[in-house]
């Protein structure tokens, strides 16, 4: 039997996306969304609606990111939104600011796709993030490894190895990579690399350093691999970012 064929037949009896609503909303740390093409919230999961500051999927509905958030915070929700719908490409693994105000506590991994009616056009995006909270006091959260994390965050701009890590822990560099791993969801390359790049976007907004002093100044020796980095991450190079939100 194909399966794309038999996969298909089985979704078509399906009453509808809401059978996984249920599912959805019991995703701890995982924020869940469907936006149409003006950016309307057509669904959140409970977790999504919470990040909104409101009690109910019912009361984000039909609203935008604009009604939720700052305008700049929303604008930038909005642009990476308008992107997989104007070019039908995915945005996998990238970070935005948190829509918190403490922004710079936490990093906001997250990932964008568009979603097709039976015409194949574009009608909207479906979306999740998950956040990874970065700053000190977490101990709690962390367990051994919160020594590790409150390191990492006082010396993200310095060249750290998994083997220094790990032997604050007493481990293997493997094993530690697997801990760090199933923690985050993402290695510590990755990790350090958005980080970096998280806080040159605030440097970036709140500042008028040039742009090879923020590249030197989070970490990044080379100013092009910050630039291809930053872009990767953020949809856009450094010097469109800061005008974007000057």
């Amino acid at each position: 039997m194909n399966a794309d064929l038999f996969r298909q037949k089985f979704f078509m009896r399906l009453e509808g996306v809401l059978a996984f609503k249920e599912l959805l909303d019991h995703l701890p740390d995982v924020a869940f969304f469907i936006k149409d093409r003006k950016g309307r919230f057509v669904m959140n999961n409970r977790r999504g609606f919470e990040c909104c500051r409101v009690t109910s999927e019912l009361e984000t509905i039909g609203k935008t990111d604009f009604d939720f958030f700052p305008r700049n915070l929303a604008l930038i929700y909005s642009e990476g939104d308008q992107a997989v719908m104007k070019t039908g490409r995915p945005i996998i693994n990238a970070i935005e600011p948190a829509p918190e105000e403490s922004a710079l506590e936490k990093l906001i991994v997250y990932s964008k796709v568009p979603l097709r009616d039976r015409r194949n056009r574009i009608i909207g995006i479906a979306g999740m993030h998950r956040e990874i909270e970065v700053g000190r006091g977490n101990s709690l959260k962390y367990g051994p490894m919160s020594k590790v994390v409150d390191f990492i965050h006082a010396n993200y701009s310095q060249s750290i190895e998994t083997k220094s890590l790990a032997s604050m822990l007493g481990i293997s560099g493997s094993q530690f990579a697997r801990r760090f791993h199933k923690l985050f969801g993402i290695s510590l390359k990755h990790y350090l690399l958005r980080l970096r790049v998280h806080h040159a976007c605030h440097l970036l907004i709140h500042t008028e350093k040039p742009i090879t002093d923020i590249a030197l100044e989070v970490g990044f020796y080379d100013n092009s691999h910050f630039t291809r980095t930053f872009s990767k991450l953020m949809g856009n190079n450094p010097l469109a970012y800061r005008k974007a939100r000057s």
